[in-house]
């Protein structure tokens, strides 16, 4: 193939960020250019999100069915480690920030790029991404299914919270817990996985006094809840 596929113009357009041409056509006051974009944008973000979503699940199933259950579950721990203990840190302490640690809890969520569905009562504010953006769809679009499936791990174990056939990517919610019980001596967090992973949905519930969170969620990854559980 000789000569140029693209004009030197088209170069530089191709260079800028979406973001960047967004704003743009925003200031130009170009409504329909900055819909398309915003659109290109989400779509953008949600190949890179999914490219990644895969990466790691092709990498978690291949441990588990090269090293085992135990390996499997060490490796996870050790990898929610590194990313959720840092993220409870930077949340604002104290009961006078706890709007405040649930809305950036929620803009995470809000990176998986599905709709939210949230709700209030007096003791706890429950949050359901519809679908989930990860594990869950990757049940909806068969990731698990056939010979080169991700890993399903059969066995009832801490890691799937006692549940069998359970899909590995889900699998790193149970350490989520853990690691931060163990750091901070209560979740702030924990999971109601749905009955059918994938098909409905899980709940993810914050209590708003830490110490309020049933004994039930300690006791599924083997702990017991301590007298006095931090609020």
């Amino acid at each position: 193939m000789s000569g140029k596929l693209f004009t030197e113009e088209e170069l530089r357009e191709m260079e800028k960020r979406t973001v960047d041409r967004l704003i743009a056509a925003i200031d130009a006051g170009e409504t329909e250019k900055a819909k398309q974009l915003a659109r290109r944008m989400y779509n953008e973000f949600l190949s890179m999100h999914d490219l990644y979503r895969d990466w790691t699940t092709a990498m978690l199933s291949e441990i588990g069915r090269r090293f085992g259950d135990e390996v499997l579950e060490a490796v996870m721990t050790a990898g929610v480690k590194a990313w959720w203990l840092p993220n409870l840190e930077k949340f604002p302490q104290g009961p006078e920030a706890l709007p405040h640690r649930i809305k950036m809890f929620v803009a995470g969520l809000r990176g998986h790029l599905q709709p939210l569905h949230i709700e209030e009562d007096d003791e706890k504010v429950v949050i359901q991404m519809r679908p989930c953006g990860s594990g869950g769809r990757l049940v909806l679009e068969g990731k698990y299914d056939g010979p080169n499936g991700f890993l399903t791990l059969e066995k009832p174990q801490r890691m799937t919270y006692h549940r069998a056939n359970f899909p590995v990517y889900c699998a790193h919610e149970p350490p989520m817990e853990l690691v931060d019980i163990e750091k901070n001596g209560a979740p702030f967090v924990v999971v109601e996985p749905a009955a059918v992973l994938g098909k409905e949905h899980c709940s993810f519930i914050i209590y708003k006094d830490r110490s309020k969170v049933p004994a039930k969620y300690y006791e599924r990854l083997g702990l017991r809840k301590p007298e006095t559980a931090a609020e």
